[in-house]
């Protein structure tokens, strides 16, 4: 296990209860203060801007999380958002971090960021959500959903051979051809998501190939988990959320944010005009400048 430092981003594990391995990333100084942050699908704890300056100032780590089947994190076939948040609590006490800590989550990462909140309350201070999405397989979030989302929530349970076989063909391609690969996912997105990742390319590219390592198996197990309950109640967060959400965000658009912030208590809102779903990439500085005031 390489030494904790306060400069590179620095791969580490620990040895979860049951024996498993939770791979993260460690960004900052190990004596400072924690922020959580959950990766979004089909990345890994590896897709972070790197400003070694901004923490030290700032005085946060962040300690960025693999999902298991990511990176060097065991696989874990009844992946939950509860037995993730669990997972988490087991990592910050192998880390001896017992205070309350800040949680953020880009896109689906958001989720497992309030089910952080919801089931360990007094593990967590503040928390951001970045372009966020909401539980698909919870019963009360169903009729907020876009019909594609609704459609991708059916493929999924509907046809989940279909996926895993996608998933793992995927796999393939990320880890036999990287460049080639986000080069056709950046040709399918829209422009403002196309922008920001061909100017991120190498950093989102890497993160890419760990989030599609053990052959998919990760993206298939988070989508799992994310099309069925999610075993939690957003009602039940208690750490004040901000959430910052792109007007222009093709991934998951913005209509729905607000129900999002009634549910968290009128949680507020940040909307960027013109901007997509990568805009954590664009607003780094001033979103853990904001982290930090919230701690």
């Amino acid at each position: 296990m390489p030494s904790p430092t306060a400069g590179s981003p620095t791969p580490l594990t620990v040895r979860l209860p049951d024996g498993r391995t939770l791979g993260f990333t460690r960004y900052g100084n190990p004596e400072h203060r924690a922020v959580v942050y959950h990766h979004g699908f089909g990345t890994s704890g590896r897709g972070l801007p790197h400003d070694a300056a901004l923490l030290a100032r700032l005085q946060l780590q962040i300690l960025a999380p693999d999902r298991p089947g990511t990176g060097q994190s065991s696989v874990y076939r009844p992946l939950t958002f509860p037995s993730f948040a669990d997972d988490m609590v087991a990592m910050l006490d192998a880390l001896e971090i017992a205070g309350p800590v800040g949680v953020m989550g880009w896109s689906v990462g958001g989720v497992h960021a309030l089910a952080l909140a919801a089931r360990h309350p007094a593990r967590v201070a503040a928390g951001q959500l970045l372009s966020t999405c909401l539980p698909l397989g919870e019963r009360a979030a169903y009729k907020h959903l876009s019909w594609l989302w609704k459609g991708l929530l059916w493929g999924q349970l509907g046809f989940p051979w279909l996926n895993r076989t996608t998933f793992l063909w995927l796999s393939r391609q990320w880890q036999r051809h990287p460049d080639r690969t986000i080069n056709w996912f950046i040709r399918g997105m829209r422009s403002e998501e196309a922008r920001v990742t061909a100017q991120h390319r190498a950093l989102l590219r890497d993160a890419a190939v760990q989030g599609f390592a053990h052959h998919g198996r990760s993206v298939f197990d988070d989508a799992q988990a994310w099309c069925r309950p999610p075993g939690f109640r957003i009602e039940d967060v208690r750490a004040p959320m901000q959430l910052w959400h792109g007007e222009a965000d093709g991934v998951w658009g913005p209509g729905n944010i607000p129900y999002l912030a009634r549910r968290l208590g009128g949680a507020p809102v940040r909307l960027l005009p013109g901007q997509g779903h990568m805009l954590y990439l664009e607003n780094w500085p001033a979103i853990m400048e904001e982290m930090a005031e919230m701690l």
